[in-house]
């Protein structure tokens, strides 16, 4: 028994110091921006709570739960935010701590310093927004479903972490709902006394999902399909000096132009509005054409003609709508609230927090830190070296039959499909689960050069 209970110990231990220091690093900077990062997203999902949904932002139901349970009782924005840091916290030092016990050691570094600790990844685990908690719970899933697919079992850890990190990584983001592949995946391949287990994790959060989902409807539902087709429709409509368009056939339907211009407003006043980074104009600016406000006739006929033929008779200006916005995130230039931005949404809200209510002495150095990687944030914030693996994996996982990783890197594949085809703003935020994705396809590209346990 004793030899076996060293390496046992050593393993909770190297957890433990990790989890510890990671803990204290993210609460430091916390501290820094006490009682953390709030945007107008922020803002929103308070003032949803606040008037017991008389404003509504939109948001995953679950989302509004969290918010709800963690911040409504107290009106202390910061108990929500801490709650996401130890949970990230904990992710972190699984992954990390296992990569010590495989002497991973360039790959630890890297997740260490460039993810885990990475100001991009700090920043958002610390705001009162699901981007951060989502991009590392995603991990946390993938990593665990990778590995317990691998073994055939689930163990305690393993348990934990799937329970902490499964509603964030499915229920906090719209698109999360496509990472419950994973589950069914690990629910598959495992024996059956494992998938009670699974269904044992699972089913209260699902439960709480639809209760939520069935509670808490919104006024006016925009999915995901109705953005993208008001905002590229708007662009399709924009004015072209060159002339280019001599065709006989319209460049959008009639129909599509009246839908448009049912609420009263005209084009020439929509097209004003239009960006090439954001639809917010479109939809939110107050003097804008406000195109959500639209009937649903209206709604449904611009999305159909959209479908049918809009976007065919547009193609190379949809393509090129997409990759500006996809690269407009990646190279974070979209809208970042500064850290200390809550001075300037708290008093908007009945909030009980203080604005830096607690100092120490690290608070300016890791500001100068985090404005130091803002200013180079082509180098340090870009998901790039994510998105070279998401490639890699899916070739090598498939080259090598390997199933379990290659289910892993697809989930992410899916993913960025489907942020590059649907996203409408040119958010960095939308790209930080590629950022943290190494975190997953670091041991599974490890695991295909020198297959061991895991």
């Amino acid at each position: 028994m004793i030899p076996n209970a060293q390496p046992q110990s050593n393993r909770h231990i190297k957890f433990a110091v990790l989890f510890t220091a990671l803990a204290g690093l993210y609460f430091l900077w916390l501290v820094a921006c006490w009682p953390g990062v709030l945007g107008q997203d922020s803002l929103a999902i308070m003032l949803e709570v606040e008037t017991q949904r008389e404003f509504q932002a939109g948001k995953p139901a679950f989302w509004y739960l969290y918010t709800l349970y963690l911040y409504g009782p107290w009106r202390l924005v910061e108990i929500p935010i801490i709650f996401q840091l130890l949970v990230c916290s904990l992710v972190c030092a699984r992954i990390l701590s296992w990569m010590l016990e495989r002497k991973l050691w360039k790959s630890f570094a890297y997740c260490l310093f460039f993810v885990a600790l990475a100001p991009s990844v700090v920043y958002y685990s610390s705001s009162l927004y699901s981007d951060g908690i989502y991009a590392i719970a995603l991990a946390g899933l993938l990593f665990e479903v990778w590995r317990c697919s691998h073994n055939r079992r689930l163990d305690g850890m393993a348990c934990t972490i799937l329970v902490i990190t499964l509603p964030f990584a499915i229920f906090s983001r719209p698109n999360g709902i496509l990472n419950v592949i994973a589950l069914l995946y690990l629910a598959w391949i495992l024996p059956k006394k494992w998938r009670l287990l699974i269904a044992l994790i699972a089913l209260p959060w699902c439960l709480l999902a639809l209760y939520g989902h069935v509670s808490y409807k919104y006024r006016a539902p925009i999915g995901s399909v109705l953005p993208l087709a008001l905002y590229e429709t708007v662009g399709f409509l924009e004015k072209r000096p060159m002339g280019l368009w001599e065709r006989n056939e319209p460049r959008v339907t009639e129909r599509t132009i009246e839908a448009l211009t049912s609420s009263g407003k005209s084009l020439e006043h929509i097209s004003n509005f239009y960006d090439h980074y954001y639809w917010d104009p479109l939809i939110f600016f107050s003097r804008g054409p406000a195109l959500l406000d639209l009937s649903k006739t209206a709604k449904k006929i611009i999305v159909r003609e959209f479908i049918t033929y809009n976007l065919w008779h547009n193609f190379p200006a949809f393509a090129a709508s997409r990759v500006n916005i996809f690269l407009y995130s990646a190279f974070a230039d979209g809208g970042i609230p500064g850290p200390l931005n809550s001075k300037n949404i708290l008093p908007k809200t009945q909030a009980a927090s203080i604005f830096k209510a607690y100092s120490l002495p690290t608070d300016s150095i890791l500001q100068d830190w985090f404005e130091f990687s803002v200013k180079y944030r082509v180098v340090l914030w870009t998901p790039w070296l994510g998105l070279v693996l998401i490639v890699v994996c899916c070739a090598r996982t498939i080259q090598h039959r390997q199933a379990h990783g290659a289910v892993v890197a697809s989930i992410y594949a899916m993913q960025l499909a489907a942020v590059f085809v649907f996203s409408i703003a040119g958010e960095y935020r939308y790209l930080l689960a590629f950022f943290t994705a190494p975190l997953v396809l670091l041991p599974v590209l490890s695991h295909l050069q020198s297959p061991q346990d895991v």
